[in-house]
């Protein structure tokens, strides 16, 4: 009887095998075709309830808890239980009232906005996990929210400064819940609506990327407050702030994650190895290094290192590095670019602080032929990218540019550096 049983079932088993073997063999696409094909890529705009249901998923596990508790109490069976009960409630209810997480998830509920305190990146995905919950991995969305005072104010040039009169509060309209009604703005007006009609109206032939900051007066709960709102023309419509996000291992990831060397010197770290010569910011908006003395007309021998802010990689799976560059005068002849190879180079670290120079805490990487500069003129040109993605995983993640120059082969050429970016692909 065992011989039959095990016969049977080899035989059970071949005839499974054999019609794997057939549909692999005749219907390859089969099972991609079973799998879920929901990528997409969206565009959307919060509204002031979005604050809301952010705030909400935010709070959920303790308002939750707390609603347990009080089902709890409903059915204790005696006081002892019933105050027992009723000191869980009371640490639950002082932390969500009095804990940061909590507190900054309501008043972003009040205000309706982020700032430089109530970071987008740092809600945006409890949004978009609520509202998109079947979608499928490297589905993208580029989405449109309010920021008040945020943004490099220096920047931009006091003519491109404006700020929302009088006038203007009542051109937006006079009756109730309009900002002409009483001369100011609050959290549940749509700010951002209002602006976009006043800087159209204030700057008709405005150029697309031409950018606005927009003081003006905003009514919370708690206070009244003189705000500003930095705006960029689309071409249509002038827009506060606009982030991408991907969709990857089962989570929302915002597609920028390192931004520099666009407007000033910023979070980077200029550190001298060698010589006196460093890493400085150029008025025409890009980082430089030379060793060349031009007062002198002499070379000295530099190593100077240009280092990044930390970056978070831990949930990352495919980041890459761009930036723009020119470098000159590297001593190389004809259409060699041998010399300015040693002597501007990338390298990673997932060790060092960015303040301590120690070398073994460093890794060269690989650049791209085509990203390296012709060294025949001063135009900027893209350094095409650079694979990060073995660091994908990993935190404290910093990138550094490091320049080299020598006295003895009278090579000490210029590098400028500018609009570094790591974006996850």
């Amino acid at each position: 009887m065992k011989k039959i049983i095990y016969f049977a079932s080899f035989v059970a088993l071949a005839t499974i095998s054999a019609c794997q073997d057939f549909n692999e063999k005749n219907f390859s696409e089969l099972d991609l075709a079973a799998r879920p094909t929901n990528v997409v890529s969206l565009t959307y705009e919060l509204v002031p309830s979005d604050y809301t249901l952010i705030a909400n998923a935010i709070k959920k596990p303790i308002t939750d808890s707390i609603t347990a508790k009080k089902i709890e109490l409903k059915n204790a069976k005696n006081a002892a239980d019933s105050a027992a009960i009723n000191l869980v409630l009371t640490a639950m209810n002082d932390r969500l009232s009095n804990y940061p997480v909590y507190k900054n998830a309501t008043k972003l509920d009040q205000n309706k906005f982020f700032n430089t305190v109530l970071k987008a990146k740092d809600y945006l995905p409890y949004l978009l996990t609520q509202k998109y919950p079947y979608i499928d991995a490297n589905s993208s969305i580029k989405i449109t929210y309010d920021l008040a005072d945020a943004g490099d104010t220096l920047a931009i040039a006091t003519v491109n400064k404006v700020m929302v009169v009088d006038a203007d509060y009542i051109s937006m309209g006079t009756a109730t819940g309009q900002p002409g009604k009483l001369n100011y703005f609050t959290p549940a007006m749509p700010v951002t609506a209002y602006l976009n009609t006043f800087l159209k109206s204030k700057f008709p032939y405005a150029l697309v990327n031409e950018v606005r900051m927009v003081r003006y007066l905003l009514n919370t709960t708690t206070a009244k407050l003189n705000q500003y709102r930095v705006m960029t023309f689309n071409g249509t419509e002038w827009r506060n702030a606009t982030d991408q996000y991907s969709f990857k291992k089962g989570k929302w990831l915002d597609i920028l994650i390192l931004k520099g060397l666009f407007d000033n010197m910023g979070d980077f770290t200029a550190i001298s190895v060698v010589g006196e010569q460093i890493w400085a910011w150029n008025s025409y908006k890009y980082m430089l290094m030379t060793g060349y003395v031009a007062a002198s007309k002499t070379y000295l021998d530099n190593e100077d290192w240009l280092i990044s802010p930390p970056m978070n990689l831990t949930e990352r799976v495919n980041p890459w590095l761009n930036f723009s560059h020119v470098g000159r005068y590297f001593g190389d002849t004809g259409t060699s670019n041998e010399k300015m190879r040693k002597a501007i180079t990338l390298w990673v670290s997932t060790k060092s602080d960015g303040t301590t120079f120690i070398p073994e805490d460093w890794t060269q990487l690989t650049f791209p032929e085509a990203g390296y500069p012709t060294g025949l003129s001063w135009t900027f040109i893209p350094s095409t990218a650079v694979s990060l993605v073995p660091y994908a995983g990993q935190n404290n993640v910093r990138i550094a540019f490091k320049y080299l120059s020598s006295a003895a082969d009278g090579a000490a050429g210029s590098w400028e550096v500018k609009n570094v970016m790591v974006t996850e692909e």
